[in-house]
Protein backbone atom coordinates (compact mmCIF):
# COMPACT_ATOMS: atom_id res chain seq x y z
CA UNK A 1 0.00 0.00 0.00
CA UNK A 2 1.22 3.51 -0.70
CA UNK A 3 1.64 5.80 2.26
CA UNK A 4 -1.14 8.35 2.76
CA UNK A 5 1.43 11.12 2.48
CA UNK A 6 1.70 10.33 -1.24
CA UNK A 7 -1.93 11.31 -1.85
CA UNK A 8 -2.93 14.76 -3.09
CA UNK A 9 -2.92 17.42 -0.41
CA UNK A 10 -1.70 15.00 2.28
CA UNK A 11 -1.49 16.88 5.55
CA UNK A 12 1.79 15.24 6.66
CA UNK A 13 2.87 16.56 10.07
CA UNK A 14 2.50 20.25 9.35
CA UNK A 15 -0.14 22.47 10.92
CA UNK A 16 -2.09 23.96 8.06
CA UNK A 17 -5.31 25.68 7.38
CA UNK A 18 -6.84 26.57 4.07
CA UNK A 19 -7.77 30.03 2.95
CA UNK A 20 -8.93 31.25 -0.41
CA UNK A 21 -6.91 33.54 -2.61
CA UNK A 22 -8.95 35.93 -4.69
CA UNK A 23 -7.86 37.62 -7.89
CA UNK A 24 -9.40 40.20 -10.16
CA UNK A 25 -9.71 37.84 -13.09
CA UNK A 26 -12.29 35.07 -13.22
CA UNK A 27 -11.39 31.64 -14.56
CA UNK A 28 -13.73 29.82 -16.96
CA UNK A 29 -16.48 27.98 -15.10
CA UNK A 30 -16.18 30.18 -12.02
CA UNK A 31 -19.27 30.21 -9.80
CA UNK A 32 -21.39 33.33 -10.10
CA UNK A 33 -21.87 35.67 -7.17
CA UNK A 34 -25.46 34.43 -6.84
CA UNK A 35 -24.29 30.82 -6.67
CA UNK A 36 -21.70 31.70 -4.05
CA UNK A 37 -24.30 33.58 -1.95
CA UNK A 38 -26.64 30.58 -2.19
CA UNK A 39 -23.89 28.20 -1.10
CA UNK A 40 -23.02 30.49 1.80
CA UNK A 41 -26.62 30.66 3.04
CA UNK A 42 -27.13 26.91 2.58
CA UNK A 43 -24.73 26.29 5.47
CA UNK A 44 -27.31 27.76 7.85
CA UNK A 45 -30.40 25.99 6.49
CA UNK A 46 -32.70 24.53 9.16
CA UNK A 47 -36.01 22.69 9.07
CA UNK A 48 -37.61 25.17 11.50
CA UNK A 49 -36.89 28.90 12.00
CA UNK A 50 -34.36 29.41 14.81
CA UNK A 51 -35.02 31.68 17.75
CA UNK A 52 -31.89 33.63 16.80
CA UNK A 53 -30.31 33.70 13.36
CA UNK A 54 -26.60 33.54 12.66
CA UNK A 55 -24.99 36.86 11.77
CA UNK A 56 -23.94 35.24 8.51
CA UNK A 57 -27.61 35.39 7.45
CA UNK A 58 -27.59 39.21 7.34
CA UNK A 59 -26.37 41.39 4.48
CA UNK A 60 -23.15 42.16 6.35
CA UNK A 61 -22.61 38.48 7.07
CA UNK A 62 -23.23 37.57 3.44
CA UNK A 63 -20.76 40.19 2.25
CA UNK A 64 -18.08 38.95 4.61
CA UNK A 65 -18.81 35.29 3.95
CA UNK A 66 -18.71 35.62 0.18
CA UNK A 67 -15.96 38.25 0.03
CA UNK A 68 -17.94 40.90 -1.86
CA UNK A 69 -18.85 44.50 -1.20
CA UNK A 70 -21.97 44.98 0.90
CA UNK A 71 -23.37 47.16 -1.89
CA UNK A 72 -23.43 44.08 -4.15
CA UNK A 73 -25.45 41.95 -1.73
CA UNK A 74 -28.96 43.46 -2.25
CA UNK A 75 -28.91 42.75 -5.98
CA UNK A 76 -27.77 39.18 -5.46
CA UNK A 77 -30.39 38.37 -2.83
CA UNK A 78 -33.14 40.06 -4.85
CA UNK A 79 -32.43 37.78 -7.79
CA UNK A 80 -32.35 34.71 -5.54
CA UNK A 81 -35.65 35.75 -3.94
CA UNK A 82 -37.15 36.30 -7.40
CA UNK A 83 -36.13 32.76 -8.39
CA UNK A 84 -37.70 31.29 -5.25
CA UNK A 85 -34.35 30.17 -3.84
CA UNK A 86 -34.10 32.55 -0.87
CA UNK A 87 -36.59 34.19 1.48
CA UNK A 88 -36.25 37.47 3.38
CA UNK A 89 -37.70 37.96 6.85
CA UNK A 90 -37.13 39.91 10.06
CA UNK A 91 -35.63 38.12 13.02
CA UNK A 92 -33.37 38.28 16.03
CA UNK A 93 -29.70 37.91 15.22
CA UNK A 94 -27.11 36.51 17.60
CA UNK A 95 -25.22 39.38 19.24
CA UNK A 96 -27.65 42.07 18.06
CA UNK A 97 -30.29 43.79 20.17
CA UNK A 98 -32.83 44.66 17.49
CA UNK A 99 -34.43 42.60 14.78
CA UNK A 100 -32.77 42.67 11.38
CA UNK A 101 -33.44 41.51 7.86
CA UNK A 102 -32.24 37.93 7.50
CA UNK A 103 -32.04 35.66 4.47
CA UNK A 104 -32.69 31.92 4.43
CA UNK A 105 -32.72 29.35 1.65
CA UNK A 106 -35.99 27.75 0.61
CA UNK A 107 -36.28 23.98 0.06
CA UNK A 108 -35.83 24.65 -3.65
CA UNK A 109 -32.83 26.82 -2.87
CA UNK A 110 -31.27 24.06 -0.81
CA UNK A 111 -31.74 21.59 -3.67
CA UNK A 112 -30.14 24.10 -6.03
CA UNK A 113 -27.20 24.58 -3.64
CA UNK A 114 -26.71 20.81 -3.42
CA UNK A 115 -26.70 20.59 -7.23
CA UNK A 116 -24.10 23.38 -7.43
CA UNK A 117 -21.98 21.58 -4.88
CA UNK A 118 -22.26 18.22 -6.61
CA UNK A 119 -21.03 19.85 -9.82
CA UNK A 120 -18.17 21.51 -7.96
CA UNK A 121 -17.00 18.23 -6.46
CA UNK A 122 -16.23 16.87 -9.93
CA UNK A 123 -14.67 20.08 -11.24
CA UNK A 124 -11.00 20.99 -11.12
CA UNK A 125 -9.52 23.50 -8.69
CA UNK A 126 -6.00 24.76 -8.10
CA UNK A 127 -4.38 24.31 -4.71
CA UNK A 128 -1.18 26.18 -3.90
CA UNK A 129 1.10 24.74 -1.25
CA UNK A 130 4.62 25.92 -0.61
CA UNK A 131 4.34 28.08 -3.71
CA UNK A 132 3.56 25.08 -5.95
CA UNK A 133 0.13 24.88 -7.64
CA UNK A 134 -1.61 21.52 -7.95
CA UNK A 135 -4.75 20.64 -9.91
CA UNK A 136 -7.17 18.43 -7.96
CA UNK A 137 -10.87 17.60 -8.01
CA UNK A 138 -13.13 19.63 -5.75
CA UNK A 139 -14.06 16.54 -3.75
CA UNK A 140 -10.46 16.34 -2.48
CA UNK A 141 -10.91 19.67 -0.70
CA UNK A 142 -14.21 18.47 0.75
CA UNK A 143 -12.72 15.22 2.05
CA UNK A 144 -9.83 17.07 3.66
CA UNK A 145 -11.67 19.77 5.55
CA UNK A 146 -15.30 18.65 5.56
CA UNK A 147 -18.18 20.04 3.57
CA UNK A 148 -19.05 22.99 5.80
CA UNK A 149 -15.55 24.45 5.76
CA UNK A 150 -15.11 23.63 2.08
CA UNK A 151 -18.33 25.51 1.27
CA UNK A 152 -16.97 28.52 3.16
CA UNK A 153 -13.81 28.43 1.09
CA UNK A 154 -15.60 28.03 -2.21
CA UNK A 155 -18.08 30.79 -1.35
CA UNK A 156 -15.14 33.22 -1.26
CA UNK A 157 -13.13 31.72 -4.10
CA UNK A 158 -13.00 33.82 -7.26
CA UNK A 159 -10.40 32.05 -9.37
CA UNK A 160 -10.87 28.42 -8.31
CA UNK A 161 -7.68 28.63 -6.27
CA UNK A 162 -7.12 27.78 -2.62
CA UNK A 163 -3.83 28.21 -0.85
CA UNK A 164 -2.35 26.14 1.97
CA UNK A 165 -0.51 28.36 4.40
CA UNK A 166 1.01 27.93 7.84
CA UNK A 167 -1.45 28.15 10.69
CA UNK A 168 -3.53 25.91 12.90
CA UNK A 169 -3.81 22.27 11.96
CA UNK A 170 -6.81 21.15 10.01
CA UNK A 171 -8.22 17.69 10.72
CA UNK A 172 -6.35 14.89 9.00
CA UNK A 173 -8.81 13.08 6.74
CA UNK A 174 -7.65 10.08 4.73
CA UNK A 175 -10.62 9.01 2.63
CA UNK A 176 -8.73 7.50 -0.28
CA UNK A 177 -10.34 4.13 0.33
CA UNK A 178 -13.83 5.52 0.94
CA UNK A 179 -16.54 5.21 -1.71
CA UNK A 180 -17.88 8.28 -3.42
CA UNK A 181 -20.56 10.03 -1.39
CA UNK A 182 -24.00 9.26 -2.82
CA UNK A 183 -27.40 10.88 -2.54
CA UNK A 184 -28.73 10.14 0.90
CA UNK A 185 -32.26 9.87 2.26
CA UNK A 186 -33.56 9.45 5.79
CA UNK A 187 -31.64 7.57 8.50
CA UNK A 188 -31.97 10.51 10.89
CA UNK A 189 -32.17 8.33 14.01
CA UNK A 190 -29.21 6.23 12.86
CA UNK A 191 -27.10 9.35 12.29
CA UNK A 192 -27.98 10.51 15.80
CA UNK A 193 -26.88 7.14 17.21
CA UNK A 194 -23.51 7.52 15.50
CA UNK A 195 -23.13 11.05 16.84
CA UNK A 196 -23.94 9.87 20.35
CA UNK A 197 -21.41 7.05 19.98
CA UNK A 198 -18.61 9.59 19.42
CA UNK A 199 -19.49 11.25 22.72
CA UNK A 200 -19.88 8.00 24.68
CA UNK A 201 -17.41 5.74 26.45
CA UNK A 202 -18.01 2.94 23.95
CA UNK A 203 -14.97 1.85 21.98
CA UNK A 204 -16.47 0.27 18.89
CA UNK A 205 -19.65 0.75 16.87
CA UNK A 206 -20.60 -2.12 14.58
CA UNK A 207 -23.00 -1.05 11.83
CA UNK A 208 -24.70 -4.11 10.39
CA UNK A 209 -27.04 -4.53 7.48
CA UNK A 210 -27.95 -6.90 4.72
CA UNK A 211 -26.45 -6.35 1.30
CA UNK A 212 -28.07 -3.32 -0.29
CA UNK A 213 -29.44 -1.80 2.92
CA UNK A 214 -26.98 1.11 2.84
CA UNK A 215 -24.65 0.52 5.80
CA UNK A 216 -21.65 1.91 3.92
CA UNK A 217 -23.65 4.88 2.61
CA UNK A 218 -24.85 5.68 6.13
CA UNK A 219 -21.35 5.76 7.59
CA UNK A 220 -20.03 7.67 4.57
CA UNK A 221 -22.68 10.33 5.16
CA UNK A 222 -21.80 10.47 8.86
CA UNK A 223 -18.05 10.77 8.21
CA UNK A 224 -18.82 13.52 5.72
CA UNK A 225 -20.34 15.55 8.58
CA UNK A 226 -17.50 14.88 11.07
CA UNK A 227 -15.53 17.91 10.02
CA UNK A 228 -13.46 18.40 13.18
CA UNK A 229 -12.42 14.77 13.63
CA UNK A 230 -9.25 13.10 12.36
CA UNK A 231 -10.61 10.21 10.32
CA UNK A 232 -9.27 7.38 8.19
CA UNK A 233 -11.40 5.05 6.07
CA UNK A 234 -9.97 1.59 5.41
CA UNK A 235 -11.67 -1.01 3.25
CA UNK A 236 -10.59 -4.43 4.50
CA UNK A 237 -10.62 -5.99 1.06
CA UNK A 238 -7.74 -3.69 0.08
CA UNK A 239 -5.36 -5.27 2.61
CA UNK A 240 -3.66 -8.63 2.26
CA UNK A 241 -3.24 -9.28 6.00
CA UNK A 242 -3.41 -7.74 9.47
CA UNK A 243 0.21 -6.62 9.34
CA UNK A 244 -0.47 -4.46 6.30
CA UNK A 245 -3.64 -3.09 7.87
CA UNK A 246 -1.85 -2.28 11.12
CA UNK A 247 0.90 -0.44 9.23
CA UNK A 248 -1.73 1.69 7.47
CA UNK A 249 -3.35 2.68 10.79
CA UNK A 250 0.02 3.54 12.34
CA UNK A 251 1.01 5.55 9.26
CA UNK A 252 -2.19 7.57 9.46
CA UNK A 253 -1.90 8.23 13.20
CA UNK A 254 1.74 9.29 12.88
CA UNK A 255 0.63 12.23 10.73
CA UNK A 256 -1.22 13.52 13.78
CA UNK A 257 1.35 12.61 16.43
CA UNK A 258 4.83 11.83 15.02
CA UNK A 259 5.78 9.85 18.13
CA UNK A 260 3.26 7.11 17.29
CA UNK A 261 5.14 3.99 16.20
CA UNK A 262 2.79 1.06 16.85
CA UNK A 263 -0.89 0.14 16.91
CA UNK A 264 -1.30 0.47 20.67
CA UNK A 265 -0.10 4.09 20.66
CA UNK A 266 -2.17 4.79 17.54
CA UNK A 267 -5.48 3.72 19.09
CA UNK A 268 -4.59 5.54 22.31
CA UNK A 269 -4.58 8.82 20.37
CA UNK A 270 -7.75 10.82 21.22
CA UNK A 271 -10.12 12.31 18.63
CA UNK A 272 -9.25 9.76 15.95
CA UNK A 273 -12.03 7.95 14.12
CA UNK A 274 -11.08 4.76 12.28
CA UNK A 275 -13.65 3.33 9.87
CA UNK A 276 -13.24 -0.25 8.68
CA UNK A 277 -15.51 -1.15 5.80
CA UNK A 278 -16.37 -4.51 4.22
CA UNK A 279 -16.15 -6.69 7.33
CA UNK A 280 -17.60 -9.98 6.19
CA UNK A 281 -15.57 -13.14 5.67
CA UNK A 282 -12.16 -12.08 6.97
CA UNK A 283 -8.97 -13.97 7.75
CA UNK A 284 -8.20 -15.28 11.22
CA UNK A 285 -5.41 -12.75 11.80
CA UNK A 286 -7.84 -9.87 11.05
CA UNK A 287 -10.29 -11.30 13.60
CA UNK A 288 -7.50 -11.50 16.16
CA UNK A 289 -6.47 -7.90 15.42
CA UNK A 290 -9.97 -6.58 16.10
CA UNK A 291 -10.33 -8.77 19.20
CA UNK A 292 -7.17 -7.14 20.50
CA UNK A 293 -8.56 -3.67 19.81
CA UNK A 294 -11.79 -4.42 21.66
CA UNK A 295 -9.98 -5.75 24.75
CA UNK A 296 -7.35 -3.00 24.83
CA UNK A 297 -7.62 -0.94 28.01
CA UNK A 298 -5.67 2.08 26.80
CA UNK A 299 -7.72 3.26 23.85
CA UNK A 300 -9.06 6.75 23.25
CA UNK A 301 -9.80 6.55 19.53
CA UNK A 302 -13.17 5.50 18.12
CA UNK A 303 -13.75 2.64 15.70
CA UNK A 304 -16.69 2.09 13.37
CA UNK A 305 -16.89 -1.28 11.64
CA UNK A 306 -19.26 -1.76 8.71
CA UNK A 307 -20.25 -5.41 8.66
CA UNK A 308 -22.63 -7.67 6.82
CA UNK A 309 -25.35 -9.05 9.04
CA UNK A 310 -24.69 -12.53 7.65
CA UNK A 311 -21.00 -12.44 8.61
CA UNK A 312 -19.94 -16.02 9.51
CA UNK A 313 -19.93 -16.74 13.23
CA UNK A 314 -16.23 -17.57 13.22
CA UNK A 315 -15.41 -14.09 11.90
CA UNK A 316 -16.94 -12.14 14.79
CA UNK A 317 -14.34 -10.54 17.02
CA UNK A 318 -16.46 -9.59 20.05
CA UNK A 319 -18.86 -11.32 22.41
CA UNK A 320 -22.10 -10.55 24.21
CA UNK A 321 -20.18 -9.41 27.29
CA UNK A 322 -18.62 -6.59 25.24
CA UNK A 323 -22.07 -5.35 24.25
CA UNK A 324 -23.53 -5.72 27.74
CA UNK A 325 -20.61 -3.78 29.26
CA UNK A 326 -20.97 -0.98 26.71
CA UNK A 327 -17.57 -1.49 25.11
CA UNK A 328 -19.22 -2.37 21.79
CA UNK A 329 -22.42 -0.97 20.36
CA UNK A 330 -24.45 -2.44 17.54
CA UNK A 331 -26.52 -0.58 14.97
CA UNK A 332 -28.66 -2.90 12.83
CA UNK A 333 -30.09 -1.38 9.68
CA UNK A 334 -33.50 -2.12 8.25
CA UNK A 335 -35.09 -0.75 5.11
CA UNK A 336 -35.94 2.91 4.60
CA UNK A 337 -39.23 4.22 5.92
CA UNK A 338 -42.03 4.68 3.42
CA UNK A 339 -41.63 8.46 3.10
CA UNK A 340 -37.89 8.22 2.45
CA UNK A 341 -38.37 5.29 0.06
CA UNK A 342 -40.88 7.34 -1.91
CA UNK A 343 -38.45 10.25 -2.12
CA UNK A 344 -35.68 7.96 -3.33
CA UNK A 345 -37.91 6.51 -6.06
CA UNK A 346 -38.34 10.04 -7.35
CA UNK A 347 -41.82 9.50 -8.82
CA UNK A 348 -44.36 11.64 -6.93
CA UNK A 349 -47.17 10.41 -9.22
CA UNK A 350 -46.83 6.72 -8.41
CA UNK A 351 -50.15 5.33 -7.18
CA UNK A 352 -50.53 4.30 -3.51
CA UNK A 353 -51.14 0.64 -4.30
CA UNK A 354 -48.29 0.49 -6.82
CA UNK A 355 -45.94 2.08 -4.29
CA UNK A 356 -47.06 -0.32 -1.57
CA UNK A 357 -46.19 -3.31 -3.75
CA UNK A 358 -42.82 -1.85 -4.73
CA UNK A 359 -42.05 -1.09 -1.10
CA UNK A 360 -43.00 -4.56 0.12
CA UNK A 361 -41.07 -6.36 -2.61
CA UNK A 362 -37.95 -4.22 -2.19
CA UNK A 363 -38.22 -4.18 1.63
CA UNK A 364 -37.12 -0.56 1.44
CA UNK A 365 -33.60 -1.45 0.33
CA UNK A 366 -31.97 1.78 -0.92
CA UNK A 367 -29.94 -0.02 -3.60
CA UNK A 368 -32.97 -1.72 -5.13
CA UNK A 369 -35.05 1.46 -4.98
CA UNK A 370 -32.29 3.38 -6.72
CA UNK A 371 -31.98 0.74 -9.45
CA UNK A 372 -35.75 0.78 -9.96
CA UNK A 373 -35.74 4.55 -10.22
CA UNK A 374 -33.02 4.36 -12.88
CA UNK A 375 -34.74 1.52 -14.73
CA UNK A 376 -31.55 -0.53 -14.48
CA UNK A 377 -32.70 -4.03 -15.42
CA UNK A 378 -29.22 -5.55 -15.45
CA UNK A 379 -28.39 -3.97 -12.11
CA UNK A 380 -31.57 -5.42 -10.60
CA UNK A 381 -30.68 -8.86 -11.89
CA UNK A 382 -27.22 -8.64 -10.29
CA UNK A 383 -28.33 -7.13 -6.97
CA UNK A 384 -31.45 -9.16 -6.23
CA UNK A 385 -33.06 -12.57 -6.43
CA UNK A 386 -35.96 -11.23 -8.46
CA UNK A 387 -36.94 -13.19 -11.53
CA UNK A 388 -37.00 -11.47 -14.91
CA UNK A 389 -40.80 -11.41 -14.68
CA UNK A 390 -40.73 -9.80 -11.23
CA UNK A 391 -38.32 -7.14 -12.45
CA UNK A 392 -40.60 -6.30 -15.38
CA UNK A 393 -43.53 -6.11 -12.96
CA UNK A 394 -41.68 -3.76 -10.61
CA UNK A 395 -40.67 -1.48 -13.47
CA UNK A 396 -44.29 -1.48 -14.64
CA UNK A 397 -45.42 -0.46 -11.14
CA UNK A 398 -42.89 2.37 -11.12
CA UNK A 399 -44.78 4.09 -13.94
CA UNK A 400 -48.28 3.34 -12.65
CA UNK A 401 -49.93 6.61 -11.64
CA UNK A 402 -52.73 7.01 -9.15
Amino acid sequence: MSDAADGPLAMENQHDYIRTRASRETMPGQLSVNDRVLLHLSKYATDTPPEEYAQESTQIGIAEGVGISRTHVPRAVRMLIRDGLVEESRGRVIGRERRMSVYTVTPEGFRKAEAIWDAFRTSSITVVRGGEPEEVAGRVLEDLVGKRRAVSLVSRMRDRTVELVEGRRAPVRDLRHAPEKMEFFGRGSEIEELKEFLQSDARVMVVMGGKGFGATSLVREFVHACESVDVAWLTLGDFADSEQLEAEVVGFASKIAPEIIDLDSAVAQPDILLVFDDYYSVSEDIVELFSRLVDSEDRASKIIIIAREDTPAYSWFYHRRHVQSGVVRELRLKGLGEDDARRLLGNPDIGPEAFRRVYLMSRGQPRLLRLLRDGDTEGLKAASVFTAEEIRYLLFLMNKSA
